[in-house]
């Protein structure tokens, strides 16, 4: 019998696991894949998720593994260029490939002293007489099944997983999403910060994820999507070429792999909790990649999730996961509306576009000054 069963070891669930195992809960992690491993993703992690890997102590594993942190972003807004440090103040960011974040957190998470099993999947959630979620049924690499118990199952397994799947949460909003991602990775690329564009018809940006290597790329419209399956080189490059200097040192830099393209299509805040069960992260909501918040939403899910579940234990469960879902909503809920009002037209000029994001960018700084100051808290 373990005090949590976690579905996903990825930036949700291996942070929940870690946060409870600290606290002396034995922790099951369970994950269908392998590490290191890549997933779709930005890679950024805004200043209040870097405040988070502060506290966990992540931040100088990461650095050991090659991944650099700034104190800044560069923004051009069609052609004026805006440090984020001038108006913010320095913030610490980052945005490490996912080989190196979920590689790194799922080894916090097992030297805490959570058991976890790569290579597993879940084949059913299991229930009690009452219809309570109860534990899992689990099949490994090999085809073997074994089943395992738990008074909380958490879904840590992305937008589509099998606990969100199963329990069937309903929604507080559902919404359109209208962006699709199209990047690349770099190497020997030239770079000073975290760099975002705001063009007319065109947002790109350059992450840098690890020594001479950056994610760069653009979010586009559906309009673009013949273009982008017949070309998609050409469709980066012509966003790309918005920015004189980028295009320079794109084109001295050498491209690392294939072009990776993926719309979400629908963007959701759910119910996160319900009898035995809970939801963290993308599994919880999904909103843009644009604003490249949805790490920084895993990490605050996983801290609420986590006190949530140490305070069931000691009491009722089921009542903490309740105010574990409420919590959610208040905490992540203003950054999610914002980012879902925004919604972008990428043939806007670039000021406008810039303009629709900034009251969600207001919020996320307001959101790292709550984390430096110890939140969130139930």
């Amino acid at each position: 019998m373990y005090d949590a069963i976690i579905v996903g070891a990825r930036c949700a669930g291996s942070p929940t696991a870690m946060l409870l195992a600290r606290n002396g809960k034995r922790v099951l992690v369970v994950e269908r894949g392998t590490f290191p491993s890549d997933t779709f993703s930005t890679h950024f992690v805004t200043a209040p998720g870097t405040a988070l890997l502060e506290r966990w102590g992540a931040v100088e594993l990461l650095k050991e593994r090659g991944v650099p942190f700034f104190d800044h972003i560069v923004l051009n807004v069609a052609g004026n260029p805006m440090n984020t440090r001038d108006v913010f103040g320095p913030r610490l960011v980052c945005s490490p490939r996912r080989t190196d974040l979920d590689l790194v957190l799922r080894d916090m998470a097992l030297a805490a002293g959570a058991e976890v099993r790569m290579e597993t999947s879940v084949a059913d959630l299991l229930r009690d007489g009452a219809g309570r979620v109860s534990g899992v049924r689990l099949r490994d690499a090999n085809g073997n099944h074994t089943e395992e118990f738990a008074p909380v199952v958490v879904g840590a397994d992305g937008r589509t997983g099998v606990v969100g799947r199963s329990v069937a949460p309903s929604a507080r909003d559902e919404h359109e999403i209208h962006g699709r991602g199209l990047f690349a990775y770099f190497d020997e690329f030239e770079y000073q910060s975290e760099a975002a564009g705001f063009f007319d018809a065109a947002f790109v940006f350059a992450f840098p994820t690890g020594p001479k290597s950056a994610c760069i790329g653009t979010e586009v419209g559906p309009e673009v999507d013949g273009a982008v399956r017949a070309d998609p080189e050409a469709v980066f490059l012509e966003r790309i070429a918005f920015d004189d200097d980028l295009l320079r040192r794109v084109k001295a830099a050498t491209r690392d792999g294939r072009w990776h393209t993926g719309e979400v299509g629908e963007g959701f805040f759910r119910h996160a909790a319900g009898p035995g069960w809970a939801l963290v992260g993308d599994a919880a909501l999904t909103k843009d990649p644009l604003l490249g918040h949805g790490i920084t939403d895993s990490f605050l899910s996983a801290e609420l999730l986590a006190q949530a579940i140490q305070k069931g234990a000691d009491g009722d469960m089921d009542a903490a996961l309740a105010e574990y879902d409420e919590a959610l909503w208040r905490f992540l809920g203003p950054i999610y509306e914002a980012s879902r009002d925004a919604a972008l037209d990428f043939a806007k000029p670039g000021d406008e576009m810039f303009a629709a994001v900034m009251p969600a960018q207001m919020l996320i700084a307001e959101e790292a000054e709550m984390v430096l100051s110890g939140g969130p808290t139930l």
